[in-house]
């Protein structure tokens, strides 16, 4: 394939299409590192790139339908370029306030630089206006099966839909795969070591975010409507005053409810989202313990931890279960497990997820949860508390996987989360509560991501 160019960020979109589709990698990791390695003139490039492609992928099977309705030439049988550069444009025409003409016109620049390429342009060029003089009367897709109409509709994979249509029915399903179509709402969490809610409300409303709003769920949150800039960019953010973390994460560290001066293990640490909220609630007074697979992670952590002015925890690269017994570690007061999952109930933010799952993952990925609560069981204290909580809405991954653990550990049993939450968070918090025994919360019913979270206590 004839080499793209490099600063038209429609080209960098198109590379990056292209090489996801070929194996379904990491969308995210593949955007790091091609932008890394770009030479786009500015961040609104930049960004334009990122849009353009979590946007085909988060479509990609309703706008294969769109090409398919308005193509003679198969989908499959164009080579990749083409095929993705059409997405491209669709995606365009369909979803964005790009004019169609600046669409259309961009979508043909990239080819230019192929030999012999005006065929193809030619072909481009009318499937791309064909689409464009009727995108106020598209088809829609047949409906005389559920799962195929609403596979194409929100696209997501039809096992995947018949999975959420078993459980939920129809009409939920439909909301649930329309809000994790949906882009999540930017929310921020405030350090309270450093600056009241409140009181930064106020600021960000007369500065920087008219519409900024608090959370209704949790008491740090800030959700930040209308906000178009980056995050990192505010002086707020490097004074170490706030965090980039949705409601539902933050709630999850809320009925860890740590106190100052406990031990507190974070046992799948990531970058910090939730270390640094245990820092912040344990007001820098005590010890917390940190692990993460991933070093990469591990940095970022601590380039958090100094950020916001947090004492640094005790970091580990490794196997948690594995690297713990090696270590000599403490009984600790608190254990967090946020365990890796299929991450079902963050499509809205990662939309490659639904195409990276495969069904046989809702066998594998509970057993790796379950050998965590065994694990690390032995590692709390008589009475202490263990919080395991997920990104997914999935049964097998979150209930299933407590009783499971529970069968095989009497000692431990399941507090109810409103016990602790109700005090932090107030009495609207009961909505997101099942059965006096679950946190859960769901993009379609609270507008938050998809967590799951259990409380458990060590009685023995």
């Amino acid at each position: 394939m004839p080499r793209l160019p490099k600063t038209n960020p429609r080209a960098v979109a198109l590379k990056i299409l292209i090489r996801w589709e070929k194996g379904k990698p990491l969308l995210d990791e593949i955007l790091s590192q091609v932008l890394t390695k770009s030479v786009l003139p500015d961040e609104r490039n930049r960004a334009l790139v990122g849009e353009l492609v979590n946007g085909v992928v988060r479509y990609l099977y309703y706008i294969d339908f769109v090409i398919s309705r308005f193509s003679e030439h198969s989908l499959e049988k164009m080579d990749a370029e083409v095929r993705n550069i059409l997405r491209l444009g669709v995606y365009q025409i369909l979803y964005t306030r790009i004019p169609e003409r600046v669409a259309l016109a961009e979508s043909l620049k990239i080819l230019s630089h192929r030999k012999r390429g005006e065929w193809i342009k030619g072909l481009v060029n009318a499937i791309l206006h064909r689409i464009a003089e009727n995108k106020n009367n598209l088809p829609e897709p047949p409906d005389f099966n559920p799962v195929f109409y609403l596979s194409i509709k929100y696209s997501f994979p039809e096992w995947f839909v018949k999975r959420w249509l078993d459980r939920f029915g129809f009409e939920e399903t439909e909301k649930l795969l329309s809000a994790s179509n949906d882009r999540s709402p930017l929310v921020i969490r405030v350090n309270a070591l450093k600056v009241s809610r409140n009181n930064f409300l106020i600021f960000l409303q007369k500065e920087e975010v008219p519409q900024a709003k608090a959370c209704p769920y949790s008491p740090t949150g800030i959700i930040l409507d209308g906000f178009r800039g980056k995050v990192t960019e505010l002086k707020a953010y490097h004074f170490g005053w706030i965090s980039v973390q949705d409601s539902a994460s933050q709630l999850v560290t809320f009925l860890l409810n740590p106190k100052p001066g406990e031990k507190i293990l974070d046992a799948c640490a990531g970058v910090g989202g939730k270390t640094t909220h245990i820092a912040e609630l344990m007001e820098n007074k005590g010890i917390v313990w940190a692990f993460d697979l991933y070093p990469w992670r591990l940095e970022k952590l601590k380039e958090n931890f100094q950020r916001l002015g947090l004492k640094e925890p005790k970091v580990f690269q490794g196997d948690v279960v594995e690297e713990l017994p090696k270590l000599k570690a403490p009984l600790f007061d608190r254990i967090l497990i946020d365990a890796p999952c299929t991450g079902t109930g963050v499509i809205r933010k990662h939309p490659d997820i639904k195409w990276a799952r495969k069904e046989e993952d809702f066998i594998k990925i509970p057993e790796k949860q379950l050998r965590l609560l065994e694990g690390l069981s032995s590692f709390l204290k008589p009475k202490g508390i263990m919080v395991y909580a997920t990104c997914s809405l999935e049964p097998e991954e979150n209930e299933k996987v407590v009783e499971k653990f529970l069968e095989n550990h009497p000692e431990f049993e399941i507090e109810n989360p409103l016990i602790v939450l109700e005090k932090i968070c107030g009495t609207k918090i009961r909505e997101l509560i099942e059965d006096d025994l679950y946190l859960k919360t769901f993009p379609h019913k609270h507008n938050l991501d998809g967590f799951f979270a259990v409380r458990l206590r060590k009685i023995k």
